[in-house]
């Protein structure tokens, strides 16, 4: 799978769950929270790609939470090396 998400359409915590769940096709038990996201994240059936752009505008838009959620999908690549690629592009 690779994904591609402008992150400049997440402007709150329920848009960020919203469309990540959208383009990664989380299962619809997903629980809309950064614990989830990571569970879903480390537990990837296929290799895949996600490329994520305008990214400073999500942080500007949600602050800590935005930061918390950067770093748990690129804590979650380190967990599947090989299985899991995210491209941060500002």
């Amino acid at each position: 799978m690779n994904v591609t998400i402008n992150c400049g359409y997440i402007t709150d915590e329920e848009s960020l769950h919203k469309i990540f769940a959208k383009y990664l096709q989380l299962p619809q038990y997903y629980g809309n929270n950064l614990d989830a996201l990571y569970d879903c994240l480390t537990t990837m059936p296929a290799p895949s790609t996600i490329t994520l752009y305008n990214v400073q505008s999500m942080l500007d838009n949600l602050g800590s939470y935005g930061r918390a959620a950067l770093n748990l999908i690129e804590q979650a690549e380190r967990e599947n090396p090989g299985r899991l690629t995210v491209n941060v592009l500002s």
